[in-house]
């Protein structure tokens, strides 16, 4: 029996690091430079966007919400006790651009930033 004929990583090898083809389907999700997006949530009353944002505090977080999108800019203010190789990747910062489902109410939300997490909830119409 030949082992190397049958290794089982070169598909895993494979899948890694090929090109994924991903179609329009109107995900939230959308491109790599956005996988800081953990999830889209919807509940009953809700829809919950959730993000990973580490490094960062509340204070560096600026969120505006307009009727069709929601744009989420957030940039280190504050570069004290940071260290030398973490403050220019925190000092550039993460920009997002989401377009919102046309179900929620773009004026009744609230958002949260705790350990390195922000959660944007909506309300539904």
């Amino acid at each position: 029996m030949n082992f190397f004929n049958d290794d089982p990583f070169e598909d895993i090898v494979k899948e890694f690091f090929s090109p994924r083809q991903r179609e329009n389907s109107g995900e939230i999700i959308k491109g790599e430079e956005e996988e800081r997006t953990i999830d889209f949530i919807e509940t009953k009353n809700n829809v919950f966007l959730v993000f990973e944002i580490p490094g960062y505090s509340k204070e560096d977080i600026t969120l505006n919400v307009k009727k069709t999108e929601a744009e989420i800019i957030v940039k280190k203010n504050n570069l004290e006790n940071i260290q030398s190789y973490l403050s220019q990747k925190l000092m550039h910062g993460v920009y997002f651009k989401k377009h919102l489902p046309n179900f929620i109410n773009h004026k009744k939300f609230n958002w949260t930033f705790n350990n390195g997490v922000l959660e944007i909830a909506f309300e539904k119409k």
